[in-house]
């Protein structure tokens, strides 16, 4: 309590000023009270932040510009970067070769099912010979083989379209047979190659370890360019492990020489006709490049 001075005559007790707790409260609860609101006068951290980065923004006005320059210079080198890469696939797109398809092996194929099921009542090599040459003859207007500067491509054209539609065609094949992904694969993969046989073009293969590390084959029937196919095979992918002959050697003479069989019958033929091997360029019969 304290003593207020009203008059020189007379002192009066003044009245004990009234506590702000409740009725009461224990002193640790007056104590939280003025906790909570010393706490409740202060602006908030994110206030505080909030409000920090408000005054700085006004003591240095330039700095919101520099920002959205840097923000500006950033994507333009995006867009610069993005149009490069543009330019870039339109260039390796332009230097694709496609492989023309062939389908004389599948109509030849059609042709021996004739001789085997109607005139030599063989029905069974009649069904097998004109299903694997219907399938290939079919397959021979829809699938091409690609040729890039660093890989080989497998995509599908709609039938009796020009070999320029399989060059401009960006969507590959997917490889479902061997656990899908694309049908696209790097020249530097590619193990080993081989090619049944040049002069005659029956099969041709090669292993290559992007899809597997330890090396996954790929076979494809004659239903390309025989001689085109070679060709790129033999300049695009590596050497093979067993030498192949050159291009200038495509004859049939080659593509006996190219097997046991092949070598035994060439002892059986004359003169003559092992110069007819070396002369004949094409599929006796069917092909008029000699």
């Amino acid at each position: 309590t304290s003593v207020v001075t009203a008059s020189p005559l007379k002192a009066v007790r003044a009245p004990a000023r009234r506590s702000s707790s409740p009725r009461g409260a224990t002193p640790r609860a007056a104590s939280v009270a003025a906790v909570v609101a010393s706490a409740s006068a202060r602006p908030s951290k994110r206030w505080r932040q909030r409000y920090s980065v408000s005054a700085a923004s006004q003591s240095n006005p330039g700095r919101d510009g520099d920002v959205s320059t840097a923000r500006g210079s950033h994507a333009s080198a995006k867009s610069a970067s993005r149009d490069q890469q543009v330019a870039a696939a339109s260039t390796s797109d332009s230097s694709i070769k496609a492989v023309p398809g062939d389908f004389r092996i599948g109509v030849i194929l059609l042709g021996v099912s004739v001789f085997l099921g109607p005139v030599s009542h063989l029905w069974t090599q009649f069904g097998i010979h004109a299903f694997l040459g219907a399938t290939l003859a079919v397959q021979s207007t829809r699938i091409r083989f690609r040729f890039s500067d660093t890989d080989i491509s497998v995509v599908i054209v709609p039938p009796g379209t020009a070999d320029s539609t399989a060059e401009e065609k960006t969507e590959i094949v997917d490889n479902k047979l061997q656990g899908g992904g694309a049908s696209q694969w790097s020249f530097e993969s590619v193990q080993n190659w081989g090619f049944w046989f040049p002069g005659f073009p029956i099969w041709a293969y090669f292993t290559e370890n992007q899809t597997k590390a330890e090396g996954q084959l790929h076979g494809f029937p004659a239903i390309w360019d025989g001689k085109k196919m070679y060709e790129m095979m033999l300049t695009k992918f590596p050497p093979d492990v067993y030498p192949n002959p050159p291009l200038e050697d495509w004859n049939l003479d080659t593509a006996f020489e190219s097997t046991q069989l092949g070598r035994l019958i060439k002892t059986k033929l004359s003169d003559d006709q092992l110069v007819a091997l070396k002369e004949t360029k094409g599929l006796p019969l069917v092909d008029n490049n000699k």
